[in-house]
């Protein structure tokens, strides 16, 4: 009784910040502006481009599954942005009710209820269903091609796994940072049953109907570029991003004058380049230049790299959402910067306090909560391992693709996805630590 009281009282909640943040609140991101201008041109003109003007340049920085969802509300006479934010509010509840629907055969009934809950009040559930953003689009295909692995590995049929390769698929169109992920789950399903063939037939069916739900667009990118890519993106990303952060970390030049820097220097690859070839160059070849411009800079600091791809890993970890939850509200908050408390205090330890000490109230419970939970979180690989559970690996290597995948720039925003994944395995390590604890106190008694 007491679970529908809350959800009911959640739900109202989420009513009344729907009305605020009609009000009050943004619905536009950094990329926002983009996916809203390639929905317009995709549904207008029939182009995936950001110009709507001809001779059109094909869009490969962004997959085509955010604005087609955009379009096609617009298609169906659902214009604005009102629009958007009201079926990705129906959509996370989905989501939420998938969990609990499937999730009362995988879990016991403590983590359903407390999965609930946490998707209920996570901060990122208040804020990401109010952006034009691709994150809530990309739940339902994750979390549906999640459980049905799940429900192979009950029943082993493989027509499970041929329809999750096909919902992960469809995820990655929304979010191709997935791209890797089912190379992970094939390899985890064949690792707990090696001797048994017919595991591998069915892992290569999951990897075989994800790249052929790809293929389309796999094709319109190798007709426009002769290349088969899903994103060019992955250079201008090292280079714009990871290059001016190990840069400032290896004590060459600050980030900022970093960032300048490396534009200039891809400038000046492209233009001679250019200059060769005699013709601009497209935004496939300014790509490679940039990842080859990139490679370049990087290996020149291997063990600086690796050591901020840690520090970048442990920023997702721990970052709270609360920070984009705040930005989407229009709540002004003077949050301190970590870096630059501890560049300006005597000490380490001084610089941390002083970070701690001047966040409000709000910002860092959700904070202390955060760590806390990452800390639960990874004494749960002690409990996955000793299980020796195929689908608490999915779940816990999920969880670990999405915090390593940033990178040494760190986004809490990666972890969004499976932020569920998380919480669960957090449970699963609290759990892990009370047995522990109750055992050493049974000894204990014993003992005495």
């Amino acid at each position: 009784m007491w679970f529908r009281v809350f959800v009911g009282v959640v739900i109202a909640l989420k009513l009344a910040s729907f009305w605020y943040f009609v009000k009050y609140g943004q619905f536009v991101d950094n990329d926002s502006a983009l996916y809203i201008k390639l929905a317009e041109n995709l549904l207008n003109l029939q182009v995936f481009s950001e110009s709507s003007v001809a001779p059109f340049d094909a869009h490969v920085f962004r997959t085509p599954g955010y604005p087609a969802f955009l379009a096609l509300l617009s298609l169906l006479g659902m214009e604005g942005n009102y629009w958007v934010v009201f079926w990705q509010e129906i959509i996370y509840g989905f989501c939420i009710f998938l969990f609990y629907h499937y999730g009362k055969s995988l879990f016991d009934r403590n983590i359903v209820i407390a999965g609930v809950i946490f998707l209920l009040l996570e901060p990122g559930s208040w804020v990401y269903p109010k952006l034009i953003m691709t994150e809530v689009l990309f739940l339902p295909f994750f979390f549906a091609g999640i459980f049905l692995i799940d429900i192979y590995l009950r029943h082993s049929k493989w027509q499970n796994l041929a329809i999750a390769g096909g919902l992960l698929g469809l995820g990655a169109l929304v979010r191709p940072a997935v791209l890797y992920f089912p190379l992970v789950v094939a390899v985890t399903l064949i690792g707990f049953n090696v001797k048994n063939y017919s595991r591998w037939l069915h892992a290569g069916v999951l990897i075989l109907t994800f790249f052929i739900t790809l293929s389309p667009w796999l094709i319109r990118n190798y007709v426009h570029y002769e290349r088969v890519f899903m994103s060019s993106a992955k250079g201008n990303i090292l280079a714009k991003y990871h290059v001016p952060i190990i840069w400032d970390a290896a004590g060459e030049i600050p980030r900022e004058q970093g960032n300048i820097k490396t534009i200039k220097e891809i400038n000046q690859l492209v233009k001679e380049r250019s200059d060769k070839l005699g013709r601009f160059l497209n935004a496939v070849e300014v790509d490679e230049l940039e990842l080859q411009f990139a490679v370049s800079e990087l290996k020149k600091y291997p063990l600086v790299y690796l050591k901020q791809w840690i520090f970048g890993s442990i920023k997702t970890m721990v970052g709270p959402f609360i920070t984009q939850l705040y930005d989407s509200f229009g709540i002004l908050s003077e949050r301190p910067h970590f870096y630059e408390e501890i560049k300006h205090a005597e000490s380490f330890t001084e610089g941390v306090i002083n970070y701690f000490i001047n966040l409000d109230f709000v910002f860092l419970l959700n904070a202390v909560a955060t760590i806390a939970m990452a800390g639960f979180a990874l004494l749960g690989v002690f409990y996955i391992i000793n299980q020796k559970d195929c689908f608490l690996w999915i779940l816990m290597l999920a969880n670990f693709y999405f915090i390593f995948l940033p990178g040494p720039e760190g986004y809490p925003r990666f972890r969004f996805p499976v932020s569920l994944f998380w919480f669960i395995q957090a449970y699963y390590g609290f759990r892990w630590l009370r047995e522990k604890l109750y055992r050493k106190k049974v000894v204990l008694i014993l003992d005495d």
